[in-house]
């Protein structure tokens, strides 16, 4: 089996964020960090891109919102043009409604879908789950992980630098 990396756990979050500022110091660019809640600064600290969500859920508003105007303005107009009092077909007060409403469910659908995109779910494997001591990452526990596809990775030179950061247990994760 090849390795995926060398997983180090570490006593507590500000361990942790010191030793993957230490390992990015080094050169070191395909860390990944495992933790029970969110340690603040540590998405700085691993290089971790701005998230687009925004952009996806505003599309997503626009086209739910576009394509309900669209869909009611051919229905009545094209579709089933029906004269009610002598009032124009294309009554847009009457469309806002409806696209403000698909409006919201095009956002909501497109956050889910973005969301699931970009934490690459479902995935049901990933390596890291493999390591005995990974089971308790969310019992308290504080996981870095140094990819074996980083450019600077050596396995033995890697595990020295992890244990002298700190950490408490050092494993290997293999494919």
């Amino acid at each position: 089996m090849s390795a995926h990396g060398v997983i180090a756990y570490f006593a507590d979050a500000g361990a942790l964020s010191e030793a993957a500022r230490a390992m990015r110091g080094k050169g070191y660019s395909r860390l990944d960090a495992f933790s029970p809640y969110p340690v603040e600064g540590l998405a700085d600290i691993l290089g971790m891109r701005p998230t687009r969500m925004g952009r996806v859920i505003l599309a997503g508003a626009i086209l739910g919102a576009l394509a309900a105007y669209a869909l009611v303005l051919y229905s009545v107009e094209v579709d089933y043009p029906v004269n009610v009092g002598g009032r124009p077909l294309h009554s847009w007060p009457a469309f806002v409604v409806i696209a403000f409403e698909c409006g919201i469910l095009g956002a909501a659908l497109a956050g889910f879908v973005g969301m699931l995109a970009a934490n690459r779910l479902p995935q049901y494997y990933h390596p890291v789950f493999g390591a005995p001591g990974f089971t308790f990452a969310h019992g308290g526990r504080f996981c870095l992980l140094v990819e074996a596809a980083d450019p600077r990775f050596r396995k033995g030179v890697t595990k020295r630098q992890l244990r002298g950061l700190g950490a408490t247990e050092i494993e290997e994760t293999v494919l």
